[in-house]
Formats: structure tokens, sequence, C-alpha cells
């Protein structure tokens, strides 16, 4: 039951970051780009729209059940992670320094989330005994 309960748990944390994902990356990232008039800007708004519709794409190969959905989770949390480290230094004037933290902790929080996701979701079948 343990088991059942934590797959229930990630699976439900990553419903929750795909959703904003999608969110965030398309309707946000699609507003971000009339105003992205630096290089900087536009890497960093097409990232934000690649995170979203890689989030799309990674929510209905979930609700499917297709055995490819790790890779459009995966594209969705690395873009994401880029547009953290991005966003605030292309559009906050900050520091690199603080991008670089930035997108660090943005892939420590996605990558945790993608582990325990895929570490409930993949487990090692049982073998069936010979009848």
């Amino acid at each position: 039951m343990a088991g059942r309960v934590g797959r229930g748990i990630a699976l439900g944390i990553l419903v929750i970051f795909l959703l904003a994902g999608a969110y965030n990356g398309l309707v946000e990232g699609s507003n971000v780009t009339r105003f992205a008039d630096l290089p900087g800007m536009r890497v960093a708004a097409v990232t934000q729209l690649l995170y979203g519709a890689a989030a799309v794409v990674a929510l209905l190969a979930l609700a499917t059940r297709r055995v490819w959905a790790a890779w459009p989770v995966a594209i969705c949390f690395l873009a994401a992670t880029v547009t953290g480290g991005l966003a605030p230094v292309v559009y906050g004037d900050q520091p690199v320094l603080t991008g670089v933290l930035s997108g660090a902790v943005s892939a420590l929080v996605l990558g945790l989330v993608f582990w325990a996701w895929w570490r409930t979701s993949h487990r090692p079948q049982s073998p069936t005994p010979n009848l």
C-alpha cells in the first residue's frame, strides 16, 4: 500500500508542476515575446514557450500512459531550468551569478520531482511464477 501511495503522491506533484508549467510557459511566454527585444530575452522567451509546450505533451503522455512520457517531462524541466537561470539576468538586470544560482535551484527542485516520479513509476516487476 505504501508503494501505491508514494506513486500517487509523486504523480500528483508532477502533474501540479506540469500544469503550472503549461500555463506559465504558454500564456506568460507568449506575453513575454511582445517585449523580448534583446537576444537573451528572446532565448528566455523561446525556452519558456518550449517548457510550456513540453508540459502539455507530457500531460497528454501521462494521461494516456505512454512509455515515452519521461522525454517531454525531461525536456520541460530542462527548458524550465534554463529559463529560471536566464530570467533574473535578462529581465531583472541581476548579476550572472544570481542567474546561475537561480538555474541551479530550479534544476535541483525539478530534478527531485523528476527523480521521485521516475523512481516510483518505474519499479522493478516481480517475477511471476510459472504455473
